[in-house]
């Protein structure tokens, strides 16, 4: 599956980009919120596979809300609902979501660079970069679920980065309506 949604998660990584600064930081939580969020609420109300056992995907739309709090952000209002593709491709986002700890580690370091810690400003990231055994946990049961569709688990995957890709790309229009937008 990495070789098929290479593409996108690279386009999603150049979009996020370093977040150097304090202003990009909060630029890239609000995507973060705007992407998370809808999914964290649709995935609260579907069902696992049975093969994954009791394994379920970590949910972090508490502790995001609570870094835009910390960081005196509004929460977005209009959040797009996350509408998944046709066919069973439930793996493929769940691939995403939890491989996404692994990124995570990286972004922790970035923010606690900036001054936002696990206590503030940057709880779901180190919530995320501590939660490695979770992607271990999915990986290992991945391998169990052989009635999974692999072609829909790529659909779904790429349609996840790209809805991400749209997240932080309007948190990108509204924090630069007439500037630039190239980057976070």
């Amino acid at each position: 599956m990495k070789n098929a949604t290479d593409a996108a998660h690279r386009s999603l990584d150049s979009m996020i980009g370093d977040f150097d600064g304090v202003e990009s930081y909060q630029r890239y939580l609000q995507g973060m919120a705007r992407f998370r969020l809808p999914v964290d609420a649709w995935l609260a109300a579907r069902p696992m596979p049975q093969e994954l056992d009791d394994w379920r995907p970590a949910i972090y739309d508490d502790a995001l809300r609570a870094d835009l709090d910390d960081l005196g952000l509004r929460h977005p209002d209009s959040l797009s609902s996350f509408a998944p593709p046709e066919g069973d491709g439930l793996i493929g986002l769940l691939y995403v979501l939890e491989g996404s700890t692994l990124g995570a580690r990286i972004l922790a370091k970035r923010a606690e660079k900036l001054g936002y810690r696990d206590d503030c400003g940057a709880r779901h990231l180190f919530s995320q970069a501590r939660n490695l055994s979770n992607w271990s946990a999915f990986s290992e049961r991945m391998e169990r679920v052989c009635a999974y569709d692999q072609q829909a688990a790529v659909s779904w995957a790429n349609a996840t980065f790209e809805y991400a890709r749209q997240a932080f790309e309007s948190s990108l229009d509204a924090a630069c309506p007439n500037g630039r937008s190239d980057q976070l």
